[in-house]
């Protein structure tokens, strides 16, 4: 009897309960419930969207930049490398002018990393050729060098090559930004639209200069740095005359139409100079193929009969 009482008490506060907090209860549940299926789901969807992202990135970010970086980190250990900052702010200028996006790390990475596979190309070449000990240490030093000198060469010749290509860029470059202005447009808003007009390495730089005046550059700063990666006498001088214009106030209009026609008198006076040079370097070639054979032809004749008489 007592047990009955106990199990019936017990059952009905089981209902009380139930009828009192059991649909609460149930809602916190089915929260709960809801709440965990789109954690699983929203981690799922980020293991997916990182799997996707990471797969998107070209190789060179999937692959060969954290290997350069890993191997920056080690060689950084044994040779540092950081404590020489104007060896290092003179590489990262260089690149910068060549147009290359890849870090100084990245490419002294890279550049240690071929410079022991040229070095092992010198020592399979001493192991085919069955060579001493001092002939294996002479191929292998050969070989580092190659490769560090092949890609000072190829550095330095990017560099040159991009330099001239904006140089003769330049000249229209500023004539139509001198038009733009004169038209209405404002400073920042020409070099846009000279941006979206014409395509090149020095549109490039000056997109690169544009942005950072959105940004929240100075003008003077951003056509100060623009002048240092492109290092053009004429862009100096120009980049110059912007930035004295804004101090003392000059309508820039003016500023650019002269050194729009400065531009074109620099760029006719160099054209003229190399038109001038030409007659003095056509004569390496004729020293070398022209005056042997007319060596050949007319006194050929006499020496063969000088030989005869003899």
């Amino acid at each position: 009897m007592e047990l009955m009482i106990i199990v019936g008490t017990g059952a009905l506060m089981y209902v009380l309960i139930l009828s009192l907090f059991g649909k609460k209860m149930e809602e916190q549940d089915r929260v709960e419930t809801r709440m965990k299926n789109l954690e699983k789901l929203k981690e799922t969807r980020k293991e997916y969207s990182y799997v996707d992202e990471t797969m998107n990135k070209p190789f060179y970010e999937r692959v060969m930049k954290p290997l350069f970086s890993k191997i920056g980190s080690v060689t950084s250990k044994i040779v540092p490398t950081r404590g020489n900052n104007k060896n290092d702010n003179k590489i990262k200028k260089q690149l910068e002018q060549a147009g290359y996006s890849i870090s100084t790390e990245d490419y002294l990475a890279l550049q240690l990393l071929l410079m022991m596979g040229g070095g092992f190309l010198g020592i399979g070449y001493s192991f085919l050729m069955k060579a001493d000990f001092l002939s294996w240490i002479i191929n292998f030093l050969f070989g580092v060098f190659s490769v560090y000198a092949l890609m000072r060469y190829m550095l330095t010749s990017k560099i040159t090559s991009r330099r001239a290509v904006m140089e003769k860029q330049l000249p229209d470059m500023m004539d139509l930004l001198s038009v733009s202005v004169e038209a209405g447009l404002g400073f920042e808003r020409a070099m846009l639209h000279v941006t979206e007009s014409m395509e090149g390495p020095l549109i490039d730089e000056l997109t690169v200069t544009y942005r950072e005046m959105s940004m929240g550059r100075t003008r003077k700063e951003a056509l100060t740095l623009l002048g240092e990666r492109c290092d053009i006498e004429d862009l100096n001088s120009f980049t110059g005359a912007i930035v004295q214009a804004g101090q003392l106030g000059i309508p820039v209009r003016n500023v650019l139409r002269a050194q729009s026609e400065a531009i074109r008198r620099s760029r006719r006076s160099k054209v003229q100079e190399k038109a001038q040079q030409v007659s003095t370097k056509i004569l390496i070639p004729m020293l070398i193929f022209i005056f042997p054979v007319l060596f050949i032809i007319l006194l050929g004749p006499s020496v063969i009969s000088i030989m005869g008489d003899l």
